[in-house]
């Protein structure tokens, strides 16, 4: 997982996870939905970077994290259509989302070495074998 809990609480209260994840209302975190949560916003993640680099990250870049639990608070709160989405949540979901999209066009890093695979060499040239050729110019010449 690219982001934890943990993580979550450095930038959320946690009363306030408590509204957006307690479905059962036994007044504590439900790390069920929060898995889910951050589990939406790897694949987003994952997404968006996988063409460039090899995806799960492991271990998980610093920005992939702040991503990941900026993702992640934007989904809590669309979880909640009756709770309004903070404006800090929105504007940082949409410079995630801006960020990766440049990531996905190779204009910006996720600050570690981009991934070479073999799915992104290309070939201009085309290889052809077979048999030797039965008629050239030397073993034509004269006719």
């Amino acid at each position: 997982m690219y982001a934890t809990l943990a993580d979550l609480l450095e930038q959320m209260d946690e009363e306030v996870l408590i509204q957006l994840t307690d479905d059962a209302k036994t007044g504590t975190v439900d790390s069920t939905v929060i898995d889910r949560a951050v589990a939406n916003a790897q694949a987003v993640i994952d997404a968006h970077c996988g063409g460039r680099y090899s995806v799960p990250f492991n271990p998980v870049p610093d920005l992939i994290r702040m991503f990941a639990v900026d993702l992640s608070a934007y989904n809590l709160y669309s979880r909640r259509p009756n709770i309004e989405t903070p404006e800090v949540i929105g504007e940082r979901q949409k410079q995630a989302l801006a960020h990766l999209r440049l990531v996905q066009k190779g204009e910006a890093s996720v600050g570690i070495p981009v991934a070479v695979t073999s799915g992104t060499t290309e070939s201009h040239g085309a290889m052809v074998s077979g048999n030797e050729r039965l008629f050239n110019r030397k073993n034509m010449r004269g006719l």
